[in-house]
Order: C-alpha cells, then sequence, then structure tokens
C-alpha cells in the first residue's frame, strides 16, 4: 500500500476562498407568571435546667420606632465559659 507522500507530494498547498452570506431574524415572546408562597411557622421552646449558684442577670429589650423609611439593626456577642456569661447587644431602631 503506498501513501501520497512516497508520490513526491510533500509540499502540499491549497488556497481556498469561501464566503458565507447568512441572515437570520430571530422573534421571541414569552410570559412569565410567578407565584411565590411562604408560610413559616416556628415553635421554639427552650428548656434549660440549670442549679444557679451565683448570680444571675436578665434583661428584655423592646426598642420601637414608628414611621417612614425605617432602619432597624441589631449586633449580638455571647460569651459562656464555665466560670463567666455575658451578652453584649447593641443596635437601634430609627425613622428617617
Amino acid at each position: 500500500m503506498s501513501h501520497w507522500c512516497d508520490w513526491g507530494y510533500d509540499d502540499f498547498n491549497w488556497d481556498l476562498d469561501v464566503s458565507y452570506d447568512f441572515s437570520s431574524e430571530v422573534e421571541t415572546e414569552f410570559e412569565v407568571e410567578t407565584s411565590f408562597e411562604s408560610d413559616l411557622d416556628i415553635n421554639a421552646e427552650i428548656d434549660v435546667c440549670v442549679d444557679i449558684d451565683g448570680n444571675l442577670a436578665t434583661f428584655y429589650v423592646d426598642v420601637q420606632a414608628v414611621g417612614d423609611d425605617s432602619a432597624t439593626e441589631v449586633n449580638i456577642a455571647v460569651v459562656t465559659t464555665d466560670d463567666y456569661s455575658s451578652i453584649v447587644i447593641s443596635g437601634y431602631s430609627a425613622v428617617g
């Protein structure tokens, strides 16, 4: 079996001029209807049985602002060790 290289075609040059005319028209039409419903029912019950031998500090926070363009932020840090417990809260509730 002979190969084309065996025939003396070591240098194969080929000039190719190709053109392609193409046009396209794409029309799209669509409708999107979205519906989202979410029901969240959290019933959290925390029951901690701890014998208090020392002091106890409790607090309740209720901060409210009424009006348009409201903003609220709460920052909380909690540290609990065998000998120490701490809660630090900062925040605001404001209206424009």
